[in-house]
C-alpha cells in the first residue's frame, strides 16, 4: 500500500479544501465542548447570521429612529395640549372671579365646578413645577368667597338664577 493509498483512507476527501473545513469543523467542535471561555460556533454563527440580517437589521433600525421621532412629537404634543388646557382653566377661573367682581352672583354648583377647577390647576403646577402668582390670588379669591356664601347660607337658588336670566319670566 501506497502512503497516498494511506493518507486517502484517512482523509476520505479529495480537496485540501475539503479537508481543512473538516479539521477546522473538528477543532471548533472541541473548544466549544471544552471549559474555556472560546466559543468558536457561537462566534461563526452570530457572524453569519449578522451578514444574512444587514439589510433587516438596518430597516429596523430606520423603523426604530422613526418611532422615536414620533413619539417625541407625541410627547410635545401632549405637551402643549396640557398647557392649553392649563391656559383654558385659568381663563376660566379669572373669568369666573371677573363675573363677581362685576356682580354676577354665582351658584353653590358653579363655585363647587370652579373650586374643581382650582383643585386641577393646582395639582398639575405642583406636579409639573410651573409658577403663576396671578392665578394663585385668583384662586384665593374663589376659596374665600366660597366661604363666606357658605357661612352666610346665600347662594342665589338655581330657580332665581334661571328668573333672573331670562328676564324675570
Amino acid at each position: 500500500m501506497e502512503f497516498s493509498q494511506f493518507l486517502r483512507g484517512i482523509y476520505p476527501f479529495e480537496s485540501i479544501g475539503a479537508t481543512f473545513l473538516f479539521l477546522f469543523g473538528v477543532l471548533c467542535t472541541i473548544i466549544q465542548i471544552a471549559p474555556i471561555q472560546i466559543n468558536p460556533w457561537d462566534w461563526l454563527l452570530g457572524w453569519i447570521g449578522e451578514r444574512f440580517n444587514a439589510r433587516i437589521n438596518k430597516k429596523i433600525n430606520q423603523l426604530d429612529e422613526r418611532i422615536d421621532k414620533m413619539k417625541e412629537n407625541l410627547d410635545n404634543h401632549i405637551k402643549y395640549k396640557a398647557l392649553k388646557d392649563l391656559e383654558g382653566q385659568r381663563r376660566y377661573l379669572i373669568n369666573f372671579v371677573n363675573e363677581g367682581v362685576n356682580g354676577l352672583r354665582h351658584s353653590k354648583e358653579s363655585f363647587e365646578d370652579a373650586l374643581r377647577a382650582c383643585d386641577a390647576y393646582e395639582e398639575y403646577v405642583k406636579e409639573n413645577h410651573v409658577h403663576n402668582g396671578v392665578i394663585n390670588s385668583t384662586i384665593s379669591v374663589i376659596r374665600e368667597k366660597y366661604k363666606e356664601h357658605l357661612i352666610l347660607a346665600d347662594f342665589p337658588s338655581e330657580d332665581s338664577y334661571l328668573s333672573n336670566t331670562n328676564g324675570g319670566k
